[in-house]
């Protein structure tokens, strides 16, 4: 048994213009699809991935943090008064909060050569001794409380950042 013949179609004429033209855009597309299997990075070359924002939340509540200025922060080797509100601000929104840390921070182009000149950039034991007892005092434990120095000269002006980090009280 024969097949019917079936007729045979004209090769498409495009005129030569258009003709590279589609083979440019073929040729474009596997090019592109080519660079970007290869920009693919190997699965131990990924880029770190922030984490969800729920997460960013939740290391949020787990510290809490102030910022005071050298300025005005001691008067002579004692905490002043606004110190001292900053400080009880800082302890009552804490509250919930199981301190494991107590940072205490120098931040800025303080001095701690321990030369006594008690001016307010000066960050001597006295004065760190003040902060550690008025926190105590008010319920952090003094074996939590620990000072990371990140003195730098590049920064204008001298501050101190107190840090409480824990986890969420179980009551």
């Amino acid at each position: 048994m024969r097949q019917p013949a079936v007729p045979r179609s004209k090769p498409l004429a495009l005129p030569q213009p258009a003709l590279r033209l589609t083979l440019a855009l073929l040729l474009g597309a596997t090019l592109a699809t080519v660079a970007a299997t290869a920009a693919r990075a190997a699965p131990g070359d990924q880029p770190v991935v922030k984490p969800p924002p729920s997460q960013l939340v939740e290391q949020k509540d787990k510290s809490r943090t102030v910022s005071l200025p050298a300025k005005g922060l001691f008067k002579g080797d004692q905490l002043t008064d606004s110190a001292k509100a900053q400080l009880t601000d800082l302890i009552v929104n804490a509250l919930g909060l199981q301190v494991e840390v107590a940072l205490l921070i120098p931040v800025g182009p303080w001095n701690i050569d321990g030369t006594g000149h008690a001016g307010e950039r000066d960050l001597t034991p006295a004065r760190l001794q003040a902060l550690r007892k008025y926190l105590s005092d008010r319920g952090v434990d003094p074996k939590r409380i620990f000072v990371e120095s990140r003195t730098d000269a590049k920064v204008k002006e001298p501050r101190l950042d107190v840090q409480l980090v824990g986890q969420p009280a179980n009551d």
